[in-house]
């Protein structure tokens, strides 16, 4: 009995020193990105929104979920920034959900990076842009792809499917370790 009580013990004391790893990577790559932002893509602060949580509807469910950057230009979203330790491309399918349904407009790109690369998405399309720190679009050059970013809706009969991707991408906890 006092075996398996240690074992347990072991296996709960690990499994929380991970989980805190994971998180002081995350919070690293954040500030990270935010600094580089501001100091070399020549964003404003009052350009980034950080954390916002948006409500999701599902079959008379509510569900929150949120991204860790979006970036706004004159009023208006731009770009959907996620965070994350691993595998990138494991999260581009969740951020283009998210980018289509949280706001009246769809935010035309989504960014998945993990502090030293980075994926650009077109959210339209789903269609990857381009891939490196580097493409982070500097502010200027920002503005410009918004001049002929239209503001599109989601369609409706596509709405309820990219919810429930949003969502289903919301339980799985992805760490370093787990989606490499």
């Amino acid at each position: 009995m006092s075996e398996d009580f240690d074992r347990r013990r072991i296996v709960r004391e690990k499994i929380e020193e991970t989980e805190e790893k994971a998180e002081k990577l995350l919070s690293f790559i954040r500030e990270s990105i935010r600094d580089y932002l501001i100091t070399v893509k020549g964003y404003a602060e009052d350009d980034i929104e950080e954390n916002v949580v948006f409500e999701i509807r599902v079959d008379e469910k509510k569900e929150n979920t949120s991204v860790d950057y979006i970036i706004n230009l004159n009023g208006q979203r731009f770009m959907a920034l996620k965070c994350s330790p691993g595998a990138l491309e494991s999260r581009e399918r969740h951020l283009v959900a998210f980018a289509r349904v949280v706001d009246t407009c769809q935010i035309p790109y989504a960014m998945v990076t993990d502090g030293s690369r980075a994926r650009l998405l077109d959210v339209m399309t789903g269609k990857l842009l381009a891939e490196g720190l580097h493409s982070i679009p500097a502010r200027a050059h920002a503005e410009q792809m918004l001049r002929t970013a239209k503001c599109i809706a989601c369609p409706s009969e596509r709405m309820d499917r990219e919810k429930r991707i949003l969502l289903a991408f919301e339980v799985i906890e992805c760490t370093k370790e787990s989606c490499e």
